[in-house]
């Protein structure tokens, strides 16, 4: 992520400790929360003692182009030299080879059907980023959320515009999970 300049809001974020269930970056288009949510995530998965982890957003092609690649700032980029793209039972995924030799897999798939959640069912997570989230299929958010109940360090992240206020994603994750909100502005990037 060379080149870039990180906003205050951005690099506390990214330094913060990973107390909460789900990070919620709630904010305005171009306010600098994917970007940072990126790297934070990148953060989680150098420190993760588990295998496997998921990208999703509501389609896998929008998981692939908003999260993996990022605009040049994405997983893809920011492991580029030890990490491929690879593919096995599960799906697409990049195989990341950590500095201690063990692997990462970060899936990236679409959430947005009502039948979304099948692509995941049987796999074991660490993390999941929800690119989104209130876009996603609500059977396939709570898929992700039981997928990584086993996990050795537990964490998600979500990303998204400001929904209306009824939208269901506030009253049956936010309000119910343990989330650290953070509202993002175009003064933040």
């Amino acid at each position: 992520m060379s080149g870039l300049i990180w906003g205050k809001k951005q690099r506390d974020l990214i330094a913060a400790p990973f107390t909460h269930t789900i990070d919620w970056l709630e904010g305005t288009p171009r306010s600098g929360k994917t970007t940072a949510g990126i790297a934070r995530y990148a953060r989680h998965l150098i420190h993760s003692r588990d295998t496997n982890h998921l990208v999703t957003a509501y389609s896998s092609e929008q998981a692939y182009r908003l999260i993996m690649d990022g605009d040049g700032f994405g997983l893809i980029h920011t492991f580029r030299g030890s990490s491929r793209v690879s593919h096995d039972d599960e799906g697409a995924h990049l195989l990341i080879y950590m500095p201690d030799g063990t692997i990462r897999k970060v899936y990236w798939k679409g959430g947005g059907k009502a039948d979304s959640h099948k692509s995941i069912t049987g796999m074991s997570l660490g993390s999941v980023y929800f690119c989104e989230i209130n876009l996603l299929h609500m059977t396939m958010i709570q898929e992700c959320l039981r997928r990584t109940y086993a996990a050795h360090d537990r964490w998600h992240i979500a990303d998204l515009n400001p929904p209306p206020p009824q939208d269901p994603v506030i009253k049956e994750v936010l309000e119910i999970q343990d989330c650290d909100f953070t509202h993002w502005t175009v003064e933040d990037n």
